[in-house]
């Protein structure tokens, strides 16, 4: 089943940042927005780095509170693993287990067109499969 499936079936906002904000204005979105990663967008709109709530924590040790000021730019990661809407949602999942992340930005012709957790991968898998039980269900019903 491809991740295209699941874009038509969300409708969500989609939230960024640029490289240049402050890593405070990142746990403000984050916070707001209940959202574990903000892709990092330079002024076109491209995907280039990410940044996530790990990140922040991993920076934010100390008594004082300069952490906030860094630009996002000094901690996002730049090698960033993204989905296009063909690739098969069990094959993302297998990536992100693979590579230890939660989040997924997907990108359509060098666009972000959404962004995902493996928690939004796996109930869209659960919700598919419950149907599809419900459906045999009332097939076998129906014969019966």
């Amino acid at each position: 089943m491809p991740i295209e499936d699941l874009l038509t079936d969300s409708s969500r906002n989609l939230f960024t940042i640029t490289p240049n904000k402050a890593v405070g204005d990142a746990v403000e979105i984050l916070a707001e927005n209940d959202i574990g990663a903000l892709p990092v967008c330079d002024e076109k709109n491209k995907v280039i780095g990410i940044v996530s709530e790990r990140d922040i924590v991993r920076i934010s040790g100390g008594a004082d509170d300069t952490w906030k000021r860094l630009k996002i730019s000094d901690i996002m990661k730049t090698n960033v693993v993204s989905a296009t809407p063909k690739d098969k949602i069990r094959d993302i999942i297998a990536v992100m287990k693979e590579r230890r992340i939660r989040h997924v930005p997907v990108i359509d012709n060098k666009r972000l067109v959404a962004m995902f957790s493996v928690r939004d991968l796996f109930s869209y898998l659960l919700k598919v499969t419950q149907e599809e039980r419900d459906t045999m269900t009332m097939a076998y019903e129906t014969i019966r």
